[in-house]
């Protein structure tokens, strides 16, 4: 998979990208920073160092947004443009708004110290628009913990609850439609125009793959929606994909094996893993689960949860 960092060379805004590093490497590089260097809050340390400003246009569209809600919604439209595996979401229900981070590669190490800075990067953006002094409602994180909880709680404001169900930073939703201040519309149309014409750096398979990731986190992964996110009709995407000897229904099927091996190390309930993969019944993930991994939805947890704990 071309999943790369895109590194910019910024020229008044930004300019050419350079070149290109494979994600699994830079991954492998803070982590390995870490080990060498005894730190491991070196995740924490470098999303702090870089903020928002290595979003690159993408932080020109959260500056210049009309509301804290459209520049957040532009983070999780865009965010391929800066590191492809990196999926972002936000769901607003209630008093409630809750931002998510994750990485669709199935193997990749250190994925901890790479969560950590990207969700440090996610609340240098939301200080921005809230207020440097806001504090998350609540921050939640997938793996263990990693560093003293004194630390997450200087970060970010508040206790960190980790071994959860996925990578989180809970906010206020009222706040969202508050208007940023001092905004350039200008410089917002020419950020969104900018973004929307690159293309992923990554193959049509590859694309969908992500795309259909992205989109079963809101329950949203049906190929009709995964078309007209690529400006494809749904009959043009199935026609290309065959083409090259694979299927909508394919893709899927991997995107959703892959993420029960993922999500099956969380400590996550059976039914909450089938609802996430987009089923309706779980006695359908059930099936799915004995294909895919030749036991059932309980025996892999366990099995999964006794790696990760090895």
């Amino acid at each position: 998979m071309l999943s790369c960092v895109r590194r910019a060379s910024i020229h008044r805004w930004w300019g050419e990208y350079e070149f290109l590093i494979p994600y699994t490497s830079y991954a492998a590089a803070i982590g390995e920073a870490a080990v060498i260097l005894k730190c491991p809050d070196f995740g924490l340390r470098l999303g702090t160092e870089q903020g928002i400003s290595v979003l690159g246009p993408v932080a020109v569209l959260i500056r210049h947004s009309e509301t804290a809600a459209c520049a957040i919604q532009g983070v999780c439209r865009f965010l391929y443009c800066c590191a492809p595996p990196d999926v972002a979401t936000l769901e607003r229900s209630g008093r409630s708004a809750v931002f998510t981070l994750s990485i669709a590669l199935r193997q990749i190490a250190y994925r901890e110290q790479m969560v950590e800075k990207g969700l440090v990067i996610a609340m240098d953006a939301f200080r921005f628009l809230l207020g440097e002094d806001f504090v998350p409602a609540r921050v939640t994180m997938q793996h263990r913990r990693i560093s003293p909880p004194e630390r997450y709680r200087q970060q970010f404001g508040c206790a960190v609850e980790f071994e959860s169900e996925v990578n989180s930073v809970h906010l206020p939703n009222d706040a969202l439609d508050k208007p940023i201040r001092g905004r350039d519309a200008a410089a917002f149309a020419l950020a969104e125009t900018y973004l929307a014409q690159i293309k992923p750096a990554l193959s049509l398979h590859d694309h969908v793959q992500e795309m259909v990731h992205r989109l079963l986190k809101v329950n949203r992964a049906a190929l009709v929606v995964v078309a007209h996110e690529m400006g494809l009709h749904p009959r043009v995407l199935q026609r290309k994909l065959a083409e090259i000897g694979t299927s909508f229904e394919g893709i899927l099927d991997n995107v959703r094996r892959d993420m029960s091996w993922q999500l099956s190390a969380t400590g996550m309930q059976v039914a909450q893993i089938a609802t996430m993969l987009g089923y309706a019944e779980q006695s359908s993930y059930s099936r799915a689960c004995r294909r895919w991994h030749d036991q059932s939805p309980r025996a892999l947890i366990a099995h999964r949860r006794m790696a990760v704990s090895a």
